[in-house]
């Protein structure tokens, strides 16, 4: 049986923080380190981070055995094909409408910030042969040729003509469609999702997420979602951010279990944040940061799976904070109460990221002071 989290923690803000979360798995910017950085954090207790360095696996793998570099005739070729995928999960699109380009693994987002990932397709400005007023756009994967991205420009509130349970396994059933055989949503050991939102006053949306996990430990990034209209009773957005299953494995070879504790975790987080803050006067309370229940987990960055020169994919801590201020915040303006969050390597004690109240002390990939998983 699927594990089922019926936590409702993560997702607050109708379809912003579902797109957060996963379009972020495809395409992760590199962010410097700030301004008026605080010095790094402390080291947890423990080996020394050199020691432990020199014990770490070499991986075996690289996203380039299964991302080969294709001539133009040859891509021109994936395209059709994967025009012909589109087709046969949305045999509602008008065909003509599509029209690929080609996305290599390096490239930069329109802020010019560079980004690197699974190369893709890029169907944009995609319509429905129905005339429906609103134009999507559609990713697709060239190797496994699965559609990994799927998502309209706009999203409207109004009342559910289906009930969320039914939304909630067509959704379901969606995925199955979409990834054909071997889906997410058959694995045993995958941790699942769902949220009404309408239910919480947001938009008539069910959504549906899907963690890969391996020893028991969730993945960050690799997760399959869908937010399922019960208004227009239609898939509104879809999310494939799985990895090549063996690209996956490969870099995956760590012992899931933690050289440092949680306890020493926050042990090098209170010490660094008591250089600053007054710790009693902020009245730190700890939260997870993703829809599973757990701080531990594998952080696989796209900056990390898809580096040159890649490393094992390290087991984390990853810890949000909230603040008397930021929940007091909440009761009263209902925003996200996350005052910061903190990334420490569970094996060797090196600290990632630690941000908290506007300070930068250590930033690696990600955004301050969100809840995105990164």
């Amino acid at each position: 049986m699927v594990k089922r989290k019926e936590n409702f923690l993560a997702l607050t803000a109708a379809l912003g923080l579902i797109c957060a979360i996963m379009a972020a798995g495809c395409t992760a910017g590199i962010d410097q380190k700030g301004d008026g950085q605080v010095q790094g954090a402390d080291q947890a207790p423990g080996k020394s981070t050199e020691t432990i360095q020199s014990q770490i696996p070499k991986v075996s793998v690289s996203w380039k055995d299964f991302y080969p570099d294709y001539d133009d005739r040859t891509k021109s070729e994936i395209i059709e094909k994967a025009k012909d995928e589109i087709m046969q999960v949305f045999p509602d699109i008008d065909r003509s409408s599509l029209s690929g380009n080609w996305v290599e693994s390096e490239r930069y987002n329109d802020a010019g910030t560079k980004q690197i990932g699974s190369p893709y397709i890029e169907f944009e400005d995609v319509t429905y042969a129905s005339g429906e007023s609103r134009n999507y756009k559609i990713r697709v994967d060239p190797t496994r040729m699965k559609i990994t991205y799927y998502s309209p420009n706009t999203a409207y509130n109004g009342q559910p003509v289906i009930p969320y349970n039914e939304a909630k396994q067509k959704a379901i059933e969606f995925i199955r469609k979409a990834q054909g055989g071997d889906s997410i949503v058959d694995d045993p050991d995958a941790i699942s999702y769902f949220k009404n939102a309408y239910s919480e006053g947001e938009l008539p949306m069910a959504y549906v997420v899907y963690y890969k996990t391996y020893n028991g430990v969730v993945y960050q990034e690799n997760s399959v979602s869908v937010d399922y209209d019960m208004r227009k009773d239609k898939v509104e957005r879809y999310f494939d951010d799985l990895t090549d299953p063996e690209l996956l494995s490969g870099l995956t070879i760590l012992s899931p279990e933690p050289d440092i504790t949680y306890e020493e975790a926050i042990q090098v987080l209170e010490e660094t944040l008591s250089k600053k803050y007054n710790l009693e006067e902020e009245g730190l309370e700890y939260i997870t940061l993703s829809n599973c229940d757990s701080y531990l987990s594998w952080w696989d960055n796209d900056n990390l799976v898809y580096a040159d020169d890649p490393k094992p994919l390290p087991l984390v801590w990853d810890i949000g904070m909230t603040s008397t201020e930021s929940r007091k915040e909440y009761e009263e303006e209902r925003v996200d109460p996350t005052s910061g969050s903190f990334r420490i390597d569970a094996h060797t004690g090196e600290v990632t990221r630690l941000v908290y109240d506007g300070d930068i002390f250590v930033k690696t990939y990600g955004y301050m002071g969100s809840s995105n998983p990164q």
